[in-house]
């Protein structure tokens, strides 16, 4: 029979390999953990393992029912949080993600705004790439991405709220040839990682590939203040990359070139009402900017 505890059976010996590791890791005897999966397999009809020595790999019916398996223990593990909730009337931790530029220009804000507004929730906040932050998302990893929305948009197990679009803005030390008229596309170029959907759009500064990939603004500053990179960032943070590490502008980029970001949860995440308050902090810095 399937239930949560051998649906946890099922996952741990498809992600541990060994029935061995996972009664280990689930605090069982090898025995009881074996039985359990007998029964599980008998109850469901068919193996979903195969056994070739100790290592189990999966059957054609246990690949295509794992995901399901990972999502009960998903939808039980958010139970259990969304009861805690409603007892307790706060949510304990929030797990935010924040993408390059957000994490640079509204993070601090929104975070600022939150704790003002009296919310005593941890926030644990995890700084990257967009498309890697997304993907926590959708494992339960994350509780709320700030970045930009990408391909998600035509997820429907998740939920976009879009903030304003901008541009994308070059920027280059003092001095750099290019201000002097040399053509952008001999320097090498220096970006945060770009969405999926932006490795399709060539920017119009710089060589085909980035030279310099980091996800950290003033790291990325830096090198260009001390090299002839060519600095790709978005228009919102400009002023401040100016002022920090006088760095010029170099040119506008084309007007279909925009960035959008967003901010991103599940679907069926549960109810939260720290989340929705971090939304309105999101929003607000957004307007003020």
């Amino acid at each position: 029979m399937l239930s949560l505890r051998t649906a946890r059976l099922f996952v741990t010996a498809a992600d541990a390999g060994t029935l061995t590791a996972a009664a280990e890791r689930l605090h069982v005897s090898q025995p009881a953990a074996t039985k359990s999966l007998a029964q599980l397999e008998d109850s469901l009809g068919g193996a979903l393992f195969e056994r070739p020595g100790r290592k189990l790999v999966l059957t054609a019916l246990g690949d295509a029912l794992l995901p399901r398996a990972r999502a009960l223990i998903q939808q039980a593990e958010d139970l259990k949080l969304e009861a805690q909730r409603w007892r307790t009337g706060e949510d304990g931790v929030l797990s935010v993600g924040a993408g390059p530029s957000l994490t640079y220009r509204l993070l601090p804000e929104a975070v600022a705004r939150f704790y003002r507004s009296g919310r005593t929730v941890q926030l644990t906040i995890r700084a990257g790439a967009a498309d890697a932050l997304v993907d926590d998302v959708r494992r339960g990893a994350l509780d709320l991405v700030a970045a930009d929305m990408g391909e998600a948009e035509h997820d429907p197990s998740l939920k976009i709220h879009p903030l304003p679009e901008e541009g994308v803005a070059a920027l280059v030390r003092p001095g750099h040839p290019a201000l002097q008229g040399a053509a952008p596309d001999l320097f090498p170029l220096a970006t945060a990682t770009p969405p999926d959907r932006l490795t399709r759009e060539p920017l119009p500064w710089g060589a085909e590939r980035p030279g310099l990939v980091c996800d950290d603004f003033t790291v990325l500053a830096l090198a260009c203040a001390a090299s002839d990179h060519i600095l790709a960032a978005p228009e919102s943070v400009m002023d401040r990359l100016m002022a920090e590490h006088g760095l010029l502008a170099l040119s506008n980029a084309p007007q279909a070139l925009r960035l959008r970001p967003a901010l991103i949860y599940r679907a069926n995440a549960p109810q939260s009402a720290a989340r929705d308050q971090l939304f309105a902090c999101f929003e607000a810095a957004a307007r003020s900017g």
